[in-house]
C-alpha cells in the first residue's frame, strides 16, 4: 500500500513539468547501485527514483542485477521493501509484457526489444533463475535479525512463473520446509504476564506467510502432503492463516471429501480447532468454514459414516447463529444445499427437509440454572434472523437477505418437486416438555406454529422491503417472492406488485429481464405453474414491451403449457 500511495504521489507532477522518463529512472538505478555513498544514494532511491518508476506497468529485466545488488548491500527497509517489490513483479508471468492488470504508463515489450538488440539484450527468462535462487536464499535464513526480508522474499517468490514445473517444486519444498519448523511454534494467543514472547511472534508471522504463500500456489490435490499442512494450518494462531488453510481444505473437500474428512478427524471433535474457528475474528475464515462443513456432510463417498456428516452438519448448524450476515447468510445457503452453482434437485430438497427437521442444539446454561437451552429448530432461527436483516437500514443487508430468501424458495421447490412438502402443516414449536430444558416460553411462543405459518410471517416482512427506494434491493425481493410462491397460493398479491413495481422508469432492461428469466427458471423447476407464470411476463409485455430482449422472449415462448389462450395473449401483445 505505501508503494502504491508513493506512485500515486509521484504520479501527480506540477504544471508544466514533464515525468521522469524510463530511460533516466533506469540508468540512476544501475547509477546508485554501483555508487560508494551508500547513505546518499539509498536517499535518492527512496524519495525519487522507485516512487517513479512505480507508475510504470512493468520492469526492464536489465534492472534485476542492480536490484539484487540493492538487496545484497543495502539494510533500508524502505529500499529493500521496494527491491522485494520489483523482483516479484520481474518474476510476474505479464510483467515484461507491459500488460500488468494495475495500468499505468505504457511500457514496451521488454523480451522483444532484448531480441532484435545488435548487442544481445537481457530477457526475463535470463533473469527469472538468478532472482528465485536468490530469493529462495533469503526465504530460508532462519537468523531471528532477517525475519523481516524472510517473510518479504517468501511472498515475493509466490509471484514466480507458474508454467516452470522446476521453480513450482522449489517453492513447495521452502514453503514446506517452514511449516514443518513452525508447526509447533508457541500459540502467541496465549500470552505470558509480559504479553507474547518474540519466539511465538516470529512463528505466528512465519505460519502467515507460509500458508499465504501456499495459497497462491496451484493447489496439488494428489500432494498429501498439501493435504497434511492444510490441515495442520487450521490450528494456527494467526486468524488470517487459518483463514487460508480452511480455504485450501474447503477447494480439496471438493475433490476428495473422504480424505480431508479423515485428515479433519481430531479437529472436528468437541472443544477442537474447527469449533475455535466459531469464535475467530476472521469473518471469511469463518464463511470458509461454511463451506467446508457442506462438502463434507453432502458428500455421497460419506454416506456409509453418518457419524462424521452429523459433525459437520452440528458445526454448520452452528454458524447459522452467527453475529456476522455474511457468515449467517453463507451458513443458510449451504444449510440449503446451494454454495456455489452446481445445484442437484435431491441435495435442494433435502436442504428444505433438514431445515424444517433438524434442530440447532445450543449446550450452555442459563443464568445459575442447570438447564439447557432448548434446542431450536433451524427454519424458527433462520426466520428468526431474516425477520431482523429485513428491518434493517443497509442496502447490501437487504439485498443478501432476499438473495437467501431466494435461495429458501428455490429449495422449497425442489422438495415440492419431490413431494416433500407435505410437512409444512405440521407444528414446530414442540421439541421436549421434559423440565430439562429451558423453552424460554412466552405468550406469542406458547401459540402453535407451523412452517406455513412461519414463512407467512416471514412473507409479510419481505414484501414491506418493496418500499425500499434501492431498484436492485426491490428486483431481488420480486425474485424471492417468485421463488417463495406456492402453486396452491393465490397469485394476485404478486401479480399486483409486480404490476405496479415496473411501472417506475428507473427500472432498467437488464432487470426486467432478470426478473423474466427468473419466471422462466421457477417455470423449470415447477411445470404446474406455467399458466400462471405466463400471465405473470404478460405484465411485463404490457407494461414495458420495449424492454424485452429478444433471446429472453424466445425462451418464454418455448415454454410447454397446457393453456393454448396463455399462448395467444403473450404472443399478441408482444406483436
Amino acid at each position: 500500500m505505501q508503494i502504491q500511495n508513493d506512485a500515486v504521489s509521484a504520479a501527480r507532477m506540477p504544471d508544466g513539468k514533464k515525468p521522469v522518463s524510463y530511460a533516466q529512472l533506469a540508468r540512476s538505478i544501475h547509477e546508485l547501485a554501483a555508487s560508494s555513498d551508500q547513505k546518499k544514494s539509498q536517499r535518492e532511491l527512496v524519495h525519487h527514483v522507485f516512487p517513479k518508476l512505480a507508475v510504470y506497468n512493468s520492469v526492464d529485466p536489465s534492472l534485476a542485477p542492480s536490484l539484487l545488488m540493492l538487496g545484497q548491500q543495502c539494510e533500508d527497509r524502505t529500499v529493500l521493501r521496494y527491491v522485494y517489490h520489483y523482483l516479484a513483479r520481474l518474476l510476474s508471468d505479464n510483467g515484461a509484457q507491459g500488460l500488468t492488470s494495475g495500468g499505468g504508463i505504457p511500457t514496451p515489450n521488454w523480451d522483444a526489444l532484448a531480441d532484435i538488440d545488435a548487442v544481445g539484450g537481457v530477457t526475463r527468462a535470463d533473469v527469472v533463475p538468478l532472482i528465485v535462487d536468490w530469493l529462495s536464499a533469503e526465504a530460508l535464513n532462519t537468523d531471528e535479525d532477517f525475519h523481516t526480508r524472510r517473510l518479504q522474499a517468501l511472498k515475493a517468490l509466490t509471484y514466480a512463473p507458474s508454467t516452470s514445473s522446476d521453480i513450482q517444486a522449489k517453492l513447495y519444498k521452502i514453503i514446506f520446509s517452514i511449516l514443518d519448523k513452525v508447526s509447533d511454534a508457541p500459540d502467541m494467543r496465549k500470552k505470558g504476564i509480559f504479553g507474547a514472547s518474540k519466539e511465538s511472534i516470529i512463528g505466528s508471522n512465519l505460519q502467515y506467510a507460509a500458508l499465504s504463500a501456499l495459497r497462491r500456489l496451484p493447489l496439488d490435490p494428489h500432494n498429501p502432503l498439501h493435504l497434511y499442512r492444510a490441515v495442520q494450518g487450521i490450528s494456527f494462531a494467526d486468524p488470517v492463516a487459518v483463514r487460508h488453510a480452511l480455504e485450501m481444505t474447503f477447494e480439496l473437500a471438493t475433490q476428495d471429501p473422504y480424505a480431508v474428512a479423515m485428515a479433519l478427524g481430531k479437529l472436528i471433535q468437541p472443544g477442537g480447532a474447527l469449533e475455535e474457528v466459531l469464535h475467530s475474528h476472521d469473518v471469511l475464515a469463518r464463511v470458509s468454514l461454511a463451506r467446508l462443513c457442506h462438502t463434507i456432510s453432502r458428500a455421497k463417498s460419506l454416506n456409509e459414516r453418518p457419524d462424521i456428516k452429523s459433525q459437520f452438519n452440528a458445526l454448520l448448524y452452528q454458524l447459522l447463529i452467527d453475529p456476522s450476515d455474511t457468515v449467517c447468510f453463507e451458513a443458510i445457503t449451504c444449510a440449503l444445499g446451494k454454495y456455489d452453482n452446481t445445484d442437484r434437485m435431491e441435495v435442494r430438497a433435502l436442504g428444505w427437509y433438514n431445515l424444517t427437521r433438524e434442530f440447532l442444539k445450543v449446550p450452555y446454561k442459563v443464568g445459575k440454572s442447570s438447564k439447557k437451552k432448548c434446542p431450536q429448530l433451524l427454519i424458527k432461527v433462520v426466520m428468526r434472523r431474516l425477520k431482523t436483516s429485513f428491518r434493517s437500514s443497509s442496502r447490501p443487508v437487504l439485498h443478501a437477505a432476499a438473495r437467501v430468501v431466494q435461495e429458501l424458495g428455490k429449495s422449497r421447490a425442489a422438495a415440492f418437486a419431490l413431494g416433500l412438502l407435505n410437512i409444512e402443516g405440521d407444528i414446530v414449536n414442540t421439541y421436549s416438555k421434559s423440565n430439562d430444558w429451558d423453552h424460554g416460553t412466552s405468550e406469542s411462543e406458547e401459540n402453535e406454529e407451523t412452517i406455513r405459518s412461519l414463512l407467512a410471517s416471514l412473507m409479510e416482512v419481505v414484501r414491506t422491503t418493496v418500499a425500499c427506494e434501492c431498484v436492485y434491493v426491490r428486483a431481488m425481493v420480486i425474485k424471492a417472492l417468485i421463488w417463495m410462491q406456492s402453486p396452491q397460493e393465490s397469485f394476485d398479491e404478486l401479480k399486483l406488485l409486480i404490476a405496479s413495481e415496473i411501472s417506475d422508469p428507473s427500472w432498467s432492461a437488464a432487470l426486467l429481464n432478470d426478473v423474466l428469466l427468473t419466471l422462466h427458471a421457477r417455470f423449470k423447476a415447477t411445470p404446474d405453474m406455467a399458466i400462471i407464470l405466463l400471465e405473470i411476463a404478460r405484465i411485463f409485455a404490457t407494461k414495458v414491451p420495449g424492454k424485452i430482449d429478444a433471446d429472453v422472449l424466445q425462451l418464454l415462448w418455448k415454454v410447454r403449457v397446457s393453456s393454448i389462450l396463455s399462448v395467444i395473449r403473450l404472443v399478441y401483445v408482444f406483436g
